[in-house]
């Protein structure tokens, strides 16, 4: 596991471009966000996928969220995007707002069968947060993100613990220490062409709903 520190990159943004070049090459980056330490794989490669599975010993309900580097990108991703979506996305993105969608049928079935086989839907964001911004924009193209951590354990806001669970299979961290959790994203599902909070986070239901009017 190659490590770059959060002040690293501060000082020297280009550092980025190992991520990218580790994320292009089907590899595994873990970095720091409001919620934990995520992983993040290349959405478009089901071999990186797969491997992400396996570094987190999931077989079952698998990763769903989605960072995209901009709005544009969501078509290529959700199977529609409603009025109400594109309210919250002027609204709320980038921020803590995730919105469900159904897939696009032009992702990769590879890709798609197992990433909605338990939900029927994929979660997309438009991230607000430093490093996971620069990191999707970088790649510039959707990244699969998952918790840090093991199925069924916690320990994703713990370097040390992801140190312990991915030293072998996480190709690079952003080691910006143990992290202090913030509220989660507010989940949204936009997939039945309105809009309905299926869980409350950073931004209340209150001001969801009056977004979308």
């Amino acid at each position: 596991m190659h490590t770059i520190t959060r002040s690293d990159l501060e000082t020297n943004p280009s550092l980025y471009q190992q991520a990218k070049k580790i994320l292009d090459a089907g590899g595994l980056v873990c970095f720091p966000s409001a919620s934990g330490y995520k992983l993040a794989a290349d959405l478009s490669s089901h071999e990186a996928i797969n491997r992400m599975l396996q570094a987190k010993r999931r077989v079952k309900n698998a990763p769903a969220l989605v960072f995209v580097p901009d709005e544009k990108w969501v078509k290529e991703v959700a199977a529609s995007v409603n009025d109400a979506a594109r309210a919250l996305m002027r609204r709320y993105w980038p921020g803590p707002v995730t919105l469900l969608f159904e897939p696009n049928e032009a992702i990769d079935p590879k890709v798609r069968k197992p990433l909605t086989k338990a939900k029927g839907w994929i979660g997309v964001r438009l991230p607000d947060d430093e490093v996971p911004s620069n990191v999707v924009k970088a790649f510039g193209r959707p990244l699969l993100v998952s918790s840090a951590n093991l199925a069924t354990k916690h320990g994703a806001s713990s370097v040390a613990q992801v140190r312990k669970n991915f030293g072998r299979t996480v190709d690079l961290l952003i080691d910006a220490g143990d992290l202090a959790e913030k509220a989660k994203s507010t989940l949204v599902d936009v997939s039945n062409g309105g809009a309905s909070v299926v869980r409350a986070g950073a931004v209340n239901e209150k001001d969801i709903l009056a977004a979308v009017g």
